[in-house]
């Protein structure tokens, strides 16, 4: 806890703030309220900020005579008085704990009024009439036929610690007992009332006053709390206040607790919300770690650590909520723990996918030349790109289809210093020829120098190797039939020669 004067805390932690004997606690359920009662206390007086607050209608507001440590765990608007206001309106709930001052006739009426209009109010005494308080607060519940014992109850069979630390497990037919399998009643007192429902103790359980004179004999199991429904409103009366208090980790109190206040509020049906959401985060949780950990054994951790980061963190954070009785927001947690394991999967599949058809592609496009010029290279990336199933993790996964790509990349470059060399090879033929015969096989040799030209452009290297290799044959075979271009040379030379002779011998 934490003293402020003009600011609110985030959700569960608390903000006092006293001017003379008012004493103002109150809960913040999300940032946008925190940063609205900010702006408001800078332009509006205390009493007045609060006023608005309650107006907002949050999750319904909860009035208290003092701080208890249960508060922190609810999603109300709780303020704490030592006074009791005038207008009970804008609350759903009065607890009245251990009061210390006698209430006028004019509040009590105003109590029981706020009730039969449809309120909830809440009854907390202890053992032995502490303080005088048991005494103080008969006041109030004896105006719904409630009665609070001066005595303490003890129990030599079914306790925790101490045998005034009776355990109750035996409840009756209610919604505040949904879900709740021990309470741990500490140091209380018992109580009568004229109808309602009653917790009874047990058999074994036993009362008696401060001086050790006996209010309760072992197998009259008397009672401890009390359950009524008084016009449209609600009543509870209990004997132990710290069961809401200090004790309120003990077995099932605190859950106990926020069900009494859900019920008073008249929210029923959230109760059962709560142990909703706590069923499915008990299996929630342990569903996620479990993913984590199927993860991690496959690699994501290597690949994608964020999300494993991420899950780890969340899943932490869905614990402490549910430690925290925020069984929502534990469920909420939980199922993006889950949600980023399964992307993070789902993206590393993904990954090894289009790595894996990134290879393969590339072992298609090379496949016809490789197999023809460098068959023993091309068996060594295929068999990479086969051993990828075979492998557990994705980094396994992504490490074969990265070598077999390399592999690839490796014959592909082989492949086209080859095919330049053949291209180059076969274009100097086609420049070297100059004839009149062989001009067919000239024009073949330059289409097939075109077309592995072609092939080279579209990666095709091999193809491109073959084309420019038969270019290269129909060139030489153009250079053959060149050489009757010298006979035919040397033919008229002859003839030319013969003919002058002729000519000169006239």
């Amino acid at each position: 806890m934490r003293l402020l004067a003009d600011s609110c805390v985030l959700q569960k932690e608390w903000c006092y703030y006293r001017s003379g004997s008012i004493k103002t606690v109150f809960t913040c359920t999300t940032g946008a309220i925190q940063n609205l009662f900010k702006y408001l206390t800078r332009i509006l007086p205390m009493k007045v900020c609060l006023l608005v607050l309650l107006m907002l209608g949050l999750q319904g507001s909860v009035l208290v005579n003092e701080d208890m440590s249960v508060y922190q765990y609810l999603e109300y608007t709780v303020l704490a008085t030592d006074t009791l206001p005038e207008d009970l309106s804008p609350y759903d709930i009065i607890v009245i704990s251990t009061p210390t001052r006698l209430y006028e006739d004019d509040e009590i009426q105003t109590i029981r009024t706020f009730v039969e209009s449809g309120g909830g109010l809440l009854l907390l005494a202890e053992e032995n009439n502490k303080d005088g308080t048991t005494l103080v607060i008969n006041q109030i519940a004896q105006e719904f036929s409630i009665t609070f014992n001066v005595d303490r109850i003890f129990d030599e069979q079914h306790y925790l610690q101490h045998t005034a630390w009776i355990t109750l497990t035996a409840f009756p037919e209610h919604s505040i007992f949904e879900g709740v399998k021990t309470v741990v009643y500490t140091s209380g007192c018992t109580l009568v009332s004229d109808g309602g429902t009653l917790l009874q103790t047990t058999d074994s359980a036993y009362a008696q006053k401060y001086d050790g004179l006996a209010t309760y004999e072992k197998g009259e199991a008397p009672s401890c709390m009390v359950i009524k429904e008084v016009g449209e409103g609600r009543v509870i009366a209990c004997g132990d206040k710290e069961l809401f208090d200090a004790y309120s980790p003990l077995g099932d109190n605190t859950l106990f607790a926020l069900n009494v206040i859900d019920w008073l509020a008249g929210n029923a049906p959230r109760i059962r919300e709560r142990l909703l959401y706590r069923q499915e985060a008990a299996e929630l949780i342990p569903e996620a770690k479990l993913a984590v950990e199927a993860a991690k054994e496959k690699g994501l951790q290597e690949v994608f650590p964020h999300s494993v980061e991420m899950a780890e963190t969340l899943i932490v954070e869905a614990e402490i909520l549910f430690s925290a009785y925020d069984y929502f927001g534990s469920h909420q947690k939980a199922m993006q723990a889950r949600d980023f394991i399964l992307d993070g999967e789902e993206q590393a599949e993904i990954l090894v996918n289009q790595k894996t058809d990134h290879a393969q592609a590339c072992l298609d496009a090379i496949e016809a030349g490789a197999r023809q010029y460098l068959p023993s290279q091309f068996e060594a990336a295929q068999y990479y790109l086969q051993e990828i199933d075979s492998q557990t993790t994705y980094r396994q996964k992504t490490e074969k289809a990265d070598e077999a790509l390399s592999r690839c990349e490796e014959i592909r470059s082989e492949l086209r210093g080859a095919a330049d060399k053949e291209i180059a090879a076969a274009e100097e033929k086609i420049k070297s020829y100059r004839g009149l015969f062989g001009r067919t096989l000239h024009h073949s040799a330059r289409v097939h120098l075109e077309n592995a030209t072609d092939s080279y452009e579209k990666e095709a290297f091999g193809d491109a190797i073959l084309m420019a290799r038969q270019s290269q044959e129909f060139s030489d075979q153009a250079a053959e039939e060149q050489k009757k271009d010298y006979i035919l040379l040397v033919g008229v030379v002859l003839v030319a020669i013969l003919g002058l002779y002729i000519y000169l011998r006239k």
